[in-house]
């Protein structure tokens, strides 16, 4: 498995932010390399474009972002001590410059940056044209990655897309315009990269996974024909180079990483002592941990700073397989309590946990007796299933219903569900497709844009039970609290705000 190999110095000069603070200590190192002496050779490119990978390994990308995600659906609550934390997810009092929104807004800005000096330097570079080629591609894919999670996450974002000075002030661009840079960091993506890789070199972006990237993005902003289009190139390349693992369960492990179903995931390792996470803050070396198991694990093994909502539970519940058993995916995403379930080897009762507490397995190490901050279990950002499932999406809101229901069963198929019969409605299919898309990706940070893009998102999924908290009712109660027109994105930080001295205006409503 691909481990990207970084060099800490390079992530120092590369790391400008958009903010335009001072640093008192901001001197010149002349032992240091710098923008004008680097960008000089072959190797002086590869170790560029790892830099840029290893923006979306640090935590605020690899662990912060996906709370941003997750616990703002209504697959997932928090009962954090953190006020400021759990407040982001019950869309209600949210801190402006809360410490864990303010750096994953610097972070992406940051590995944009760095992926805008590959694109500004490298094609100057003497060095193989077909290495050279690749590496801008990476660079395209890389930050077509950040503008997405910007263009969901806050819509109306700075567009940064050169390489000047921190005090630079870029346009602040309007959704369509942000989308307008996915779309065609995606395109020269898919482009210039290969279908695969071998031997030290997996992990990085393919073109498979920028077109399902791209599908993706055009999926988000209702372009039915055009995600439909993408999707298209991804199916034609099955089963060649893409297919569904057997095995729900092997998506979310370190055994089966980079894996046929896999067009794209985050590279970590287990190697303690050898952290971007807690321990020590993205000292970045060239492997990467992934804290995301000890932050959603267990009391007292994990901090439990996220849970699965009883929402999420009913849905796996409501349906049973072929042979009259739970969904299989459950016991691979969620626990809950109920006669042999275990919390790490132990039973709820010896962990200590309630019988309305739930937690995520999904990305833990639940098979262990003990979680870390050491996780060396990759994140899927995009696989085969979701590709399925989108290009159904796709289909039926293009009228094309019978066409679409096909590829939701094969997603079912691999979990021994029933199939669906081909005489469903297009509405019909549109409600069931959500539900698929619930229990077969939860907690995979997808649940969220799905909602805004339904155009469901609001107080109505608080239920009928708002006197119930999120851990007794069905319903994620906390959606109460969910404003149309203002939730769907989050505030900008008011000391980017402020450091832009005008020109950067809050998002509606905050």
């Amino acid at each position: 498995m691909k481990k990207i190999r970084i060099i800490t110095i390079l992530i120092v000069f590369l790391g400008t932010t958009l903010s335009c603070e001072n640093d008192l200590l901001d001197q010149v190192n002349p032992n240091a390399p710098t923008p004008d002496t680097f960008w000089n050779t072959q190797e002086d490119a590869i170790l560029g474009i790892n830099a840029v990978y290893a923006g979306i390994q640090n935590r605020e990308l690899s662990l912060w972002e996906i709370f941003d995600y997750d616990m703002r659906s209504d697959e997932g609550y928090s009962q954090s001590p953190w006020t400021d934390l759990a407040n982001v997810g019950r869309h209600v009092n949210i801190n402006y410059d809360f410490p864990w929104l303010l750096e994953v807004w610097r972070e992406l800005y940051r590995t944009i940056y760095k992926a805008n000096q590959v694109l500004e330097n490298v094609p100057n570079i003497e060095m193989d044209e077909t290495l050279r080629n690749r590496i801008v591609a990476e660079a395209y894919f890389l930050r077509g990655h950040c503008y997405y999670k910007l263009a969901t996450l806050w819509g109306r974002v700075p567009l940064v897309t050169g390489i000047e000075d921190a005090n630079t002030r870029y346009p602040q661009g309007t959704i369509e315009e942000v989308w307008a840079i996915v779309e065609q960091d995606f395109i020269a993506a898919a482009a210039g990269l290969p279908d695969g890789y071998t031997g030290a070199d997996v992990g990085r972006a393919t073109r498979g996974g920028a077109i399902g990237y791209l599908g993706r993005s055009y999926l988000q902003q209702k372009k039915w024909a055009e995600a439909a289009a993408e999707f298209e190139k991804i199916i034609a390349m099955v089963p060649g180079t893409y297919d569904l693992m057997p095995d729900f369960k092997d998506n979310f492990t370190e055994e089966f990483e980079n894996n046929k179903e896999s067009l794209f995931e985050i590279q970590f390792t287990n190697n303690n002592g050898k952290t971007g996470g807690f321990p020590t803050y993205n000292n970045a070396s060239g492997d990467e941990t992934s804290e995301r198991a000890q932050f959603f694990g267990v009391r007292p093994l994990g901090w439990t700073d996220g849970q699965p909502t009883k929402w999420l539970l009913n849905q796996f519940l409501s349906e049973t397989d072929k042979d009259g058993n739970e969904d299989p995916r459950l016991q691979y995403t969620m626990t809950y309590d109920h006669p042999g379930e275990l919390l790490y080897g132990l039973t709820y009762e010896e962990r200590g946990a309630g019988p309305n507490d739930r937690f995520w397995r999904k990305y833990t190490n639940y098979w262990q007796d003990y979680e870390s901050y050491f996780s060396g279990i990759n994140t899927r950002v995009i696989r085969l299933a979701d590709v399925y499932l989108m290009h159904a999406e796709a289909l039926n809101e293009l009228g094309r219903t019978q066409e679409a229901i096909p590829f939701a069963n094969l997603v079912r198929q691999r979990s021994n569900m029933n199939d669906l019969p081909l005489t469903l409605t297009q509405q019909e299919f549109r409600l069931q497709l959500r539900h698929d898309r619930v229990v077969e990706l939860a907690g995979e940070s997808v649940r969220f844009v799905d909602l805004v893009r339904y155009g469901i998102a609001g107080p109505e999924l608080a239920g009928p039970n708002p006197e119930l908290s999120a851990a007794e009712s069905d319903f994620d109660t906390e959606f109460q609290n969910f404003v149309k027109g203002k939730s769907e994105y989050l505030p900008i930080p008011l000391r980017e705000i402020d450091a832009y001295g005008g020109g950067l205006e809050q998002n509606p409503g905050w």
